[in-house]
Formats: structure tokens, C-alpha cells, sequence
């Protein structure tokens, strides 16, 4: 007697809808060491085009707040150090305000934020250099910190006008300095935006 036999039997829905192909999972690359990241950032003094990951960005700024503190420390000994502080820190600004432009780029937000927050804080710097050269060769030889304050003190009696300049710079410098942390701290894109490839996805 011949047995019945049944067909197959096929998954229908499975048919209509086949199993999804997903794209292969991208890497990232190592992160950045310290000084590679500062190095880096040095080479490209000057260079606003591309992107930067945040390891790139984030080692730069660790580096020019050691600088600025280390300096920040040593004037209070003399002046002579707090004004070398501030020529570097005026100098350090160029290629931080390049990595920040390039960072800003790795999350694809325009580097006008930076430029506004850059501009800005060198309009504060000028008005305080408008304030106290006239005093600078009385600090430059004083080296007790309550007479240094009140040389700057009488600085800003002659020059209120610099001041304004300075605290107005400075609160809008603030609030810049808060939107663009909020973008800098955010992930690389990992495919390619308009400013270039990512450079921490492969």
C-alpha cells in the first residue's frame, strides 16, 4: 500500500519578506595618543579644512590648559611669567581655534561657531592689552601680588571703556564656548560628510 505523501512545506511569509542585508559593521581606529595628538595639531598650525576626532582635539586642549595653568602658576611668583603666559596662550590660540574648526567639521556643524567664539575672545584680549600696556613695564618690576592688583585695579580706573570692551566679549565668548563644547563632544560621523572622510571610521 502506497504511503501518502505530503508536500513540502514552505515558510510564506518568509518568502515575501527575505531576511534584511545589512552593511558590514565599520571600526574605529585606535585613538590618538597624547603626543601624537598634539603634534598633530601643531603641524597643522594653521589648517582649517578636514575633521578631527575628539581624541585629536580633546589631548590639544589638555595640552594648552597645562600650559596656561603652568604659566598661570608661575605668576604669582613674578609677572614677567604671566606675561609670557598670556603671548603663548595668544599664540596657542591659532592652532586650538584650527583643531576646534576641524572637530566642529567631524560633526558636521559649520566652523563659524568656532570663528565667533575665536574672534571674539581676541577682541577681549586686544582691550586688555590696550589697558594695561601703559602699566606694563610697573608690573613687569613689581613682583608683590597685592601691588601688581593695584596697578590693574588703576588700569582699569583710566581705561573703563576697554573694560566694557573686554566683559562684554568675554560673557558672549562664554555663551559660544558652551554651544560649541556641546558639539565637540559629540561622536565622529562615521561616513563622510561635506568636509571630508571620517577620521576615526573605516
Amino acid at each position: 500500500m502506497e504511503q501518502n505523501q505530503h508536500p513540502p512545506v514552505f515558510n510564506r511569509l518568509a518568502e515575501q519578506n527575505p531576511a534584511p542585508q545589512y552593511q558590514p559593521r565599520v571600526k574605529a581606529r585606535p585613538l590618538m595618543e597624547p603626543i601624537e595628538a598634539v603634534t598633530t595639531c601643531l603641524k597643522k598650525f594653521i589648517d582649517f579644512k578636514g575633521r578631527a576626532r575628539r581624541s585629536e582635539f580633546w589631548w590639544f586642549v589638555l595640552f594648552v590648559m597645562i600650559v596656561w595653568w603652568v604659566f598661570s602658576s608661575l605668576g604669582m611668583m613674578h609677572a614677567a611669567f604671566s606675561i609670557i603666559g598670556m603671548i603663548l596662550s595668544f599664540v596657542l590660540m591659532i592652532p586650538q581655534f584650527a583643531a576646534t574648526t576641524r572637530r566642529l567639521h567631524d560633526t558636521g556643524h559649520s566652523g563659524w561657531w568656532a570663528g565667533m567664539m575665536y574672534g571674539l575672545t581676541l577682541v577681549a584680549y586686544c582691550s586688555l592689552a590696550v589697558m594695561l600696556i601703559p602699566h606694563l613695564s610697573e608690573l613687569m618690576a613689581e613682583g608683590d601680588q597685592m601691588a601688581m592688583a593695584m596697578i590693574m585695579a588703576d588700569a582699569v580706573q583710566e581705561n573703563p571703556a576697554a573694560m566694557g570692551v573686554a566683559s562684554i566679549a568675554g560673557i558672549i565668548v562664554f555663551l559660544l564656548m558652551i554651544i560649541t563644547l556641546v558639539f565637540c563632544v559629540l561622536d565622529s560621523h562615521w561616513t563622510e560628510n561635506k568636509y571630508g572622510p571620517s577620521p576615526k571610521y573605516q
